[in-house]
């Protein structure tokens, strides 16, 4: 008499089958990746000695390098080879740790029922046609993500594929070893999800292919609109979201999209790097990644000194109180304000009748072409002609004057006396000149005239090099004086004002530029209005229409002019925001009226705005903590995910020593407990330097305690010890709060900042205040 196997046996024979496909192919490929490797590594060793080299005449140079090129496409191929084999050894040796997470048993109408196993990539037969395993990106997966069992369908090319979906069933499979085997009547059943959350946090984020939600699956396949905009509360998965969207994309679009046509905008360096393993653990190269501070840098850093965003935080909570913080305050507000941007669109219209400032070219005290005689170039074309084409003519004009300059001074004497110490450099490329010119034998009688002639030429072309550069890269137009010029005439500034008005402080900011502009130092809040300026001035030459897909994590933190000027500089791309208006922590953002500026970029029916409510990061007790800092109607959008925790813990210092002692004791602890990442934060920059040295008083060598500044690029294993912005889109297992005092968070403005905070906890969140309390802090009565 047999046994009749339980579903548990079944699946267990079924995952040992599949680890027999895993393991038979890897054989394979290990294989052809040792033959490949030796390939490249022998074909490189001996490239030259298989290369027939002459060089005697025309025929056998053309023969000889026909030679050199079928020697470097045969090395070529075989390195593509050895890549594809890398790949695949790579690919298939996390399927045989977890070849899939989720089974479904879909029936189309009228068709067998049809066994669809899904796992981070897909695991095709010997044969070529089994699919042991779908990828999760396939179209019929989404039958996991969107339905429960019953009647469901899934979009294909065609249009939709309807039937019923007759079982779904999860795993969590490690090691090859089937942990938990779950039947779920839910979208992504709780117990698995439960699982994965309790698990410590890493130093990296990881994909949530297996715990994707029915909101979150939406976000990612969506196809239809050019512009997403995502409003999730902390630890809703929006980050995780829009990077499993990247994969889906490149998935789907293989054919058109490669991932350095994708780029993504994220808060910081730190955060760069948490995020930087999600795509290769998924199969796919890391799209580009960038900071706002970094485009900015390389549009206007080898210029100016630019203040970056953390750096105006820390300026703006020193200068605190202060009459001078206040009208920085205002600036920052208003500089990043529609109006501001509206106002300096209409400036741009009056530049196109004039107001252009110019640069003269000069060399030493002789003027080559003076500032009068650009604009009578710029301005004598057809108003029609956009500011590119006429900025690009006069380009071309002044590099023409150049060269006519050159012709002009041949005989003067500065050059002859520069040419008769011209170095060795200069004369030898003069000699190459004349030699190919036929000079330098029998017949010719002039060849050392030709060869003072080319010389006082290249000096002249050297002496000028630098104003041809300048011209090249559009520095003859002197954007800062442009600039400028707004705040140095109400009049000016009034009539290009949307509404005809200054705003308030015009005066302070009028004085602020003066000073600032002078010492080419750029506040972080003329950055974004100046760079727009220049490309505009200069026909957004430097616009990146290759890019097909632009992300922004924490959008909230743009303000509507930089959302704008991104929009302007990836004018072909698809857009996806993503952000928490509750973690608004930085004030050129705090006025800017939630998603809107975002939203009008696009016209409302390529636009899709998703909220996601439940937050899955932190536990249950965490979040209704969380929600108590935040007011009632900002806490009212915030759903907590019911995993159970410890509740959180509020403690009162006595002083600044004391709260060192206190958090170095708490870290002790958690560290016994086995929590491998743990955060220390402060408010400012400044506080998390003179945490981190009380605290490596009071903590044994044995702690890894790391300060993790602006430059961090990965946050490490143990105790980190950051600032409250740079913590920004990253979780920890444990969360020390330094000093929730109300000195410290005590105003309105902080208690966005006291939240985005304390939500960086997974498990743990301790806060500790020195003082008075932050009025914003939940407090047990």
């Amino acid at each position: 008499m047999t046994l009749e196997l339980t579903p548990r046996d079944e699946e267990e024979k079924r995952l040992r089958q599949t680890l027999e496909q895993v393991s038979r192919q890897l054989k394979k490929e290990m294989l052809l990746l040792g033959d490949r490797r030796d390939d490249v590594v022998g074909i490189r060793q001996e490239f030259w000695d298989d290369v027939r080299m002459n060089f005697s005449d025309s025929n056998e140079v053309g023969e000889t390098w026909r030679s050199i090129m079928q020697q470097a496409e045969l090395l070529a191929e075989r390195e593509r080879s050895h890549k594809v084999a890398s790949e695949a050894v790579e690919r298939l040796t996390k399927q045989f740790d977890s070849p899939y997470f989720a089974r479904i048993d879909f029936t189309e109408k009228g068709e067998q029922t049809d066994v669809i196993y899904i796992g981070r990539a897909s695991l095709v037969g010997e044969d070529g046609l089994t699919f042991w395993v779908y990828d999760w990106r396939a179209p019929i997966s989404s039958l996991f993500y969107d339905h429960e069992p019953g009647p469901a369908s899934f979009a294909i090319p065609d249009g939709e594929l309807s039937g019923d979906l007759m079982l779904k069933r999860q795993f969590v499979i490690r090691g090859g070893q089937m942990k938990h085997m779950f039947d779920t009547s839910e979208t992504v059943g709780d117990e698995i999800l439960q699982a994965v959350l309790s698990e410590g946090s890493d130093t990296a984020m990881k994909s949530i292919v297996a715990t994707i939600q029915k909101e979150q699956n939406r976000i990612i396949r969506d196809e239809k609109h050019r512009m997403l905009v995502v409003q999730g509360s902390a630890g809703s998965g929006k980050t995780s979201a829009a990077l499993q969207r990247i994969a889906y994309l490149l998935y789907r679009y293989r054919d058109t999209l490669k991932p350095n046509q994708i780029i993504l905008f994220s808060p910081n360096p730190v955060f760069k790097g948490y995020v930087s393993r999600v795509l290769p653990d998924l199969g796919e190269a890391n799209m580009r990644q960038m900071t706002f501070r970094e485009l900015i840098e390389a549009r206007l850093g080898h210029r100016f000194e630019v203040e970056d965003l953390f750096s105006q935080t820390e300026v703006l909570a020193a200068e605190e109180g202060t009459t001078e913080g206040a009208a920085r305050e205002q600036a920052v507000r208003y500089k990043g304000s529609e109006h501001y941007f509206a106002t300096i669109e209409n400036y741009l219209k009056r530049l196109e009748r004039e107001g252009i400032r110019f640069r003269p070219l000069r060399y030493r005290n002789m003027m080559i072409v003076s500032s009068e005689q650009m604009l009578e170039q710029f301005y004598e074309v057809r108003a029609s002609d956009d500011f590119g084409e006429r900025a690009a003519r006069l380009r071309r004009w002044l590099l023409d004057q150049l060269k006519q300059w050159v012709d002009t001074q041949m005989n003067e004497a500065w050059l002859e006396e520069a040419a008769e110490v011209a170095d060795q450099e200069v004369i030898q490329r003069a000699f190459v000149d004349v030699r190919r010119g036929g000079g330098f034998h029998d017949e010719a009688f002039d060849d050392e005239e030709h060869m003072n002639t080319k010389i006082r030429r290249q000096v002249a072309e050297d002496a000028i090099a630098p104003l041809v550069r300048a011209v090249r890269t559009y520095r003859f137009i002197d954007v800062v004086a442009v600039y400028q010029e707004l705040f140095q005439s109400r009049s000016l500034f009034t009539a290009c004002a949307p509404d005809g008005k200054l705003p308030c402080g015009w005066d302070w900011m009028a004085l602020r530029a003066e000073v600032t502009l002078e010492r080419k130092k750029i506040d972080h809040e003329d950055a974004t209005p100046l760079m727009y300026m220049m490309e505009a001035l200069e026909g957004f030459r430097l616009v990146e229409g290759d890019i097909q897909q632009v992300f922004v994590d924490e959008a909230q933190d743009y303000s509507p002019f930089q959302a704008t000027y991104l929009r302007r500089r990836y004018p072909r791309a698809r857009m996806t925001v993503l952000g928490d208006f509750n973690q608004a922590i930085y004030l050129q953002s705090q006025d800017s009226g939630g998603f809107d500026g975002w939203i009008r970029l696009m016209a409302p029916e390529h636009t899709a705005v998703w909220r996601l409510t439940t937050s899955y990061r932190s536990t249950l007790q965490i979040v209704q903590y969380t929600k108590g800092i935040l007011a009632p109607e900002d806490a009212e959008g915030v759903t907590p995910f019911a995993r159970m925790g410890e509740e959180p813990y509020v403690e009162a210092c006595s002083n600044e020593a004391t709260l060192g002692q206190r958090i170095a004791e708490a870290i002790t602890k958690l560290e016994t407990r086995g929590y491998g990442t743990i955060g220390v934060i402060t408010k400012t920059a400044q506080e998390s330097g003179i945490a981190t040295e009380l605290l490596k008083q009071q903590l044994s060598e044995e702690v890894s305690l790391t300060h993790v500044t602006g430059v961090s690029a990965q946050l490490p294993k143990g105790v980190s010890v950051l600032p409250s912005y740079l913590a920004k889109g990253i979780e920890f297992d444990a969360v020390l709060v330094w000093d929730a005092s109300a000195d410290r968070y005590g105003e309105e403005k902080d208690r966005k900042l006291l939240y985005t905070v304390c939500t960086r906890a997974l498990h743990v969140l301790h806060v500790y205040y020195t003082g008075l309390p932050s009025p914003w802090l939940p407090m047990k009565s």
